[in-house]
């Protein structure tokens, strides 16, 4: 008996072992993926300063949810706080842009890639990748004018949940992303829905970059506003409430901050789109 229970002890370290070194092995590879630099895309951009573009700036950085994750003085916050998944903070971008060219932050906000070439996560590059070099410039102007203040945000934070799904590409960081997705692009239906194409892009970030819902946010198909009239819809995006009085989660607490910056005209133009391309699909 006591020979077999010395076995038993010797399996069970064995096993002990065999698990600790392929926790490490997993850790080891995750931070490798997690760190891994990204290929820095040449960028050829330069910001004006004038009120003009400073307005149109401010604009872009409304609709996109800039200062959702940055807060509002853009001195970051931690805005995703799930362990064992992730703790990860929005940098003090007031900070970190005094030590950035224009084109160190046009490359960040389109392709992920932070100056020093490190990836960046949960930074939604697949969407601002379809900025034009003019929105972005006008972007880059007006996060300018908001003065350093405050202290550095904590380092991000990768839990053992978070690092599997890193491992198994559930997790990926905005480069990664944008290689996999970045093809995307909602439906062009012509030149009389354009414009209301063009500011389907501000949908991309929760919906997909085709429009069609996102597995992560738990984003519907856009399909879903054809079913919208134009007075609810305008609603939705103005108050957050949905037809029906009802609050829609994410989209109830995004709307009223983004998509006020939008005139009824450019609504109505958006709802035209997102309708006709209800219908081409059913």
């Amino acid at each position: 008996m006591r020979r077999v229970l010395r076995w038993i002890g010797l399996g069970l370290a064995g096993l002990a072992v065999v698990v600790v070194f392929a926790a490490l092995g997993a850790f080891a590879a995750s931070e490798a993926m997690i760190r891994w630099p990204a290929a820095k895309a040449p960028v050829r951009l330069a910001a004006a300063r004038d009120v003009d573009a400073i307005a149109r700036g401010k604009r872009v950085a409304t609709l996109y949810g800039c200062h959702d994750c940055h807060g509002a003085d853009l001195g970051g916050r931690t805005f995703f706080d799930e362990m064992p998944v992730a703790r990860i903070a929005a940098p003090n971008l007031s900070l970190a842009m005094a030590h950035q060219s224009d084109e160190d932050l046009a490359r960040a906000i389109r392709t992920g890639v932070a100056a020093d070439g490190r990836p960046l996560w949960i930074m939604p590059s697949d969407a601002f990748s379809r900025l034009t070099d003019g929105e972005t410039a006008d972007l880059i102007a007006y996060l300018r004018t908001f003065p350093a203040k405050g202290g550095l945000q904590p380092v991000k934070q990768i839990g053992p949940v978070g690092r599997l799904g890193v491992l198994l590409g559930k997790f990926r960081s905005a480069p990664a992303v944008l290689a996999a997705e970045g093809h995307a692009a909602p439906v062009d239906l012509g030149p009389q829905y354009e414009q209301g194409r063009t500011l389907a892009r501000a949908c991309m970030e929760c919906h997909g970059l085709d429009l069609k819902g996102s597995a992560t946010t738990h984003a519907p198909d856009l399909a879903i506003a054809g079913a919208y009239d134009p007075a609810d819809f305008e609603r939705l995006l103005r108050t957050g409430v949905a037809a029906g009085n009802r609050r829609l989660g994410l989209m109830s607490e995004a709307a009223p901050g983004r998509f006020n910056a939008l005139s009824h005209e450019e609504i109505s133009a958006l709802h035209a789109y997102l309708k006709a391309r209800a219908e081409k699909s059913s």
